[in-house]
């Protein structure tokens, strides 16, 4: 039960948090219709939040049980930090407003030129996350 109530107050606090971090960057304003682009980073911005406050909420509790975090769990969740950082960099590549403003031009250079810069975010972010995986659940 007590696991349950942490996450629901991790969820409520991301929540809040994202909204009031789009409201000050202007992202996103109550009462406007969002693009799927807005969606995107309130999402991100969302996970992110929510991944933040969980490993913080997990760090402190082998602190309190005066328990140890071994080097490999500590580099896992840097890891996926890395990761997230970089998927939000792939988002910010791949903006779909701004491929459509300038699909007018019919550039296919210009649009693999989005690519290449795209899966140079996002492959590292795939590696970090598959070492992620395999350093928290093989060591």
């Amino acid at each position: 039960m007590k696991k349950i109530l942490t996450i629901l107050v991790t969820i409520i606090l991301s929540l809040i948090m994202t909204f009031f971090i789009a409201e000050i960057f202007s992202l996103y304003h109550f009462g406007n219709i969002s693009t799927f682009t807005t969606f995107t980073y309130l999402l991100f911005i969302f996970c992110f939040i929510t991944y933040v406050l969980l490993s913080l909420i997990y760090i402190i509790n082998k602190k309190r049980k005066k328990e140890k975090i071994g080097i490999k769990k500590i580099i896992s969740l840097i890891l996926f930090f890395i990761s997230l950082i970089l998927i939000l960099g792939f988002i910010i590549i791949l903006n779909l407003d701004w491929i459509t403003y300038y699909s007018n031009c019919n550039s296919s250079p210009f649009y693999v030129f989005i690519l290449v810069r795209g899966i140079e975010f996002l492959l590292p972010a795939i590696i970090f996350i598959i070492i992620a995986i395999l350093l928290k659940y093989k060591g």
